[in-house]
Formats: C-alpha cells, sequence, structure tokens
C-alpha cells in the first residue's frame, strides 16, 4: 500500500515537475518494488490471484512512468520495460476481481477499465524498439526504418483490434486518440532518420529544400497537433493533468528549429500557432537566460526549447521588421485558425504581417518584444546543453545528424 501512495505521487508530481527528482523519486519506488519482488508473477511466489494482479498493476505503472525517462532525461530506463517474462495485467473491470477471489477472472475481448493503461503500456513497449538507435548508422540503415514503419502499422492495428477501441465509449475514444499520437511521433522521428540517411547518401550536394517543407515539418506539426487534441479539445481536457505528462519534446524541438531558418512563409503560420498553444504560459521569451527563476526553470529541457523560441522569434521579427508593411488578416485566414484552435477563450490574438517570405501572425504577447535584431545575438544562444546527455535523436532534432554521423552533414 505504501508504494501504491508513492506510486500515486510521483504520478501527480510528473505532471508539474520535469526535474531529475522525478526520475530519482520513480528510480527509488522501482528498486524498493524489486526488493519485496514486485517485478516477479506473483504466482510463482504462492501469492493470491488477487494480490498477483495488483503487484503486476503496481509494477507495470512504475515501468509506464520511468519509459519517459529517455525522452525528459536523456537516461536509459532503470528496468526493461520489454521484459517478456512478465505478463501483463489482465483486461479485466475492477468488480471482476476482489481480495476473497480463488481465481483470476477471464479476460474480456472489449473495452474494460484497464483497457486504457494496457494500451498505454503496449504502446510504450512499442516505442522503445522502433526509436532505438542501433543499425540506423549501417548501410542498411533505409531498410531497418522500412521495417520499423511496417512493426509499427501492424501494431496500431492489433491495438484497435483487441482492444476494440471502436466501441463508442468515451474513454475509448480518448484512447484512439493517445495511439494515434504516439504513431505520429514515431513517424517524425523516423521520416527524420530517413532524411538524415538520405543526406548523407548525397554527401557533400546542397540540399536546396526549406526546413518547412521536408515531410518531416510536416509530420512534426501534425504531432504537435495531435497532442494539441488531447490538451485541449472537448473529451479528453478534463484528463489534461495526465496528457501534460506527456510532453512532445522531440517535435516541439525540430519545429522551432525549423522555424529558426524560415520563420515565415508557406507552412509556417499553423506551426506558429501551435508552438505557442503548447508552450508552458508561465514562460516568458524574456527569460532566455540559464538564469530563468519561473516554474519552468528548474527543466533543463524546457531551458533548451525557451532558447530555440527566443531565436525563431527574434528571426521571425526580424523578417517583419525588414519588410515593414502590416496588412489585415483575411476571413479564410481566421476560418483556417478556427478550425485548428477551437477553443476561442483561451486562444491568444493574433495579427498577420506581410513579409518578403510570405505571411506570418503575431501573438500580441509577443509585440512588446524589442530585441537587437542583429544576427550575432544567436552565435550567444548554447543550443547543445551539454549538462543533458540526451539520446541520439536529439541530435537528430537539433543538428540534423545522428551521434557518430559527420557533424558536417547537416539536413
Amino acid at each position: 500500500m505504501a508504494l501504491q501512495a508513492l506510486a500515486i505521487y510521483v504520478t501527480c508530481l510528473r505532471v508539474h515537475e520535469v526535474g531529475r527528482s522525478v526520475w530519482v523519486l520513480n528510480g527509488l519506488a522501482i528498486r524498493l518494488a524489486q526488493s519485496i519482488g514486485l517485478h516477479r508473477d506473483g504466482a510463482s511466489l504462492q501469492l493470491s490471484p488477487f494480490e498477483t494482479e495488483m503487484r503486476l498493476r503496481l509494477w507495470w505503472h512504475l515501468c509506464v512512468l520511468d519509459s519517459r525517462a529517455p525522452e525528459d532525461q536523456g537516461f536509459q530506463p532503470t528496468v526493461d520495460v520489454m521484459n517478456r517474462g512478465l505478463r501483463l495485467p489482465l483486461n479485466v473491470n475492477d468488480n471482476q476481481i476482489c481480495p476473497d477471489m480463488t481465481r483470476l477472472p477471464e479476460e474480456s475481448d472489449g473495452w474494460t477499465e484497464m483497457s486504457f493503461f494496457l494500451i498505454q503500456t503496449e504502446s510504450c513497449r512499442l516505442l522503445h524498439p522502433i526509436l532505438d538507435t542501433p543499425g540506423q548508422h549501417s548501410a542498411d540503415a533505409l531498410l531497418d526504418i522500412a521495417a520499423k514503419r511496417k512493426v509499427m502499422e501492424e501494431h496500431g492495428q492489433y491495438l484497435f483490434a483487441k482492444y476494440n477501441t471502436s466501441s463508442g465509449s468515451d474513454l475509448s475514444r480518448i484512447a484512439m486518440q493517445h495511439i494515434t499520437t504516439a504513431a505520429k511521433k514515431m513517424k517524425f522521428a523516423l521520416q527524420l532518420r530517413e532524411e538524415i540517411a538520405m543526406a548523407k547518401r548525397k554527401g557533400a550536394q546542397e540540399d536546396s529544400i526549406p526546413d518547412v517543407l521536408k515531410p518531416s515539418f510536416k509530420l512534426a506539426c501534425e504531432g504537435l497537433e495531435s497532442n494539441y487534441v488531447l490538451l485541449k479539445e472537448g473529451l479528453a481536457s478534463r484528463f489534461k493533468w495526465f496528457f501534460n505528462i506527456y510532453t512532445p519534446w522531440y517535435t516541439l524541438a525540430y519545429v522551432l528549429r525549423c522555424l529558426c531558418s524560415n520563420p515565415c512563409g508557406f507552412g509556417t503560420e499553423r506551426a506558429w500557432v501551435l508552438v505557442e498553444e503548447l508552450f508552458p504560459r508561465g514562460m516568458s521569451f524574456h527569460s532566455h537566460s540559464a538564469g530563468m527563476h519561473d516554474e519552468y526553470g528548474h527543466s533543463n529541457i524546457w531551458k533548451c526549447l525557451n532558447l530555440l523560441r527566443y531565436k525563431a522569434l527574434s528571426a521571425r521579427q526580424h523578417a517583419q521588421l525588414s519588410a515593414n508593411v502590416e496588412i489585415h488578416p483575411s476571413s479564410s485566414d481566421e476560418h483556417r485558425t478556427s478550425q485548428l484552435l477551437p477553443d476561442t477563450e483561451n486562444r491568444p490574438s493574433y495579427r498577420t504581417t506581410a513579409t518578403a517570405h510570405g505571411t506570418s501572425t503575431l501573438s500580441e504577447s509577443d509585440e512588446e518584444f524589442t530585441a537587437d535584431f542583429n544576427q550575432s545575438i544567436f552565435s550567444s544562444l548554447d543550443l547543445s546543453m551539454s549538462e543533458i546527455p540526451f539520446l541520439a535523436d536529439w541530435n537528430a532534432v537539433i543538428n540534423g545528424y545522428m551521434d557518430d554521423d559527420d557533424h558536417s552533414s547537416l539536413l
């Protein structure tokens, strides 16, 4: 019971704190769980069916929490989330198990109160092999990416069929969106790796395609949009506290990186709206230095993203001031934005400005930003964040190369 309480506390704390203290606390909970054999099947320890099932639920919950460690902290998970030697909890409703039962109930084929958690767990177990990096530097890197895409598609079909997510219940629809969001994240990561592999094959040949016109940018925006649905819209909005755990670090960072080089023009307006909606309201671009002291200042990863946001905002305003021509947004622009962001009550107010590259939307809250637009200001922004041992995909997202690639071969 003490471990259950600790797991609940860590889950809630993780919503508000993305620093290493939560990762350490969850690691402590995992070690305590292992010390009483929670990572083993209770049946082999001669425990009752009820206690066996409850222990499995608790253990896999801790594993799912720990699975965020690679993206959040840059560390490998404390436990093997791929452990095939331990079964997952049963797909049953809570009223199907009780302390005095003598045998486990039959699993349900349809939707139950455990289905969402099981979908979440199986999605985590798929993410690690799909996003794992071995083999991507070999000559068969593109074949490896194609194989992973096939596995991902087949697994998605398996989840929809197994848990009957088309049942029509509220939670099943939220679960379907959760699966869709995870799939978009994996599609983006694989597409980016493919573009890097293709760029390496071209060698020194210059890549003339702007970042914002590449498929990876489109997939990254789709990922942010899918994440936005879970945080803002209708049915899932009451679970915002839970889905805040799944900050789309890679897609958010990649979109910002692309906006740094192409701050205005085709496809950027949608990206800017999504970035501003998903960025913490308490984080100001004025606190771009390492000395941030607001509620997000303890997180180095948010500092890094804020540096990227500061650089992108500077580039955008520099382009807008260069054009120095203002126009009113057309009705079609307003309609398109309203389709993307139906929550008009909380949506920031924007004005559209003509630039040499097209039109760009500027938040009124950004207008007070008056930086020196000399390009030398960018040279002082350390975007590497070397104190965080990010995994290989972070270099792919920020710099356009994998860890052991030639650093001169950028996308």
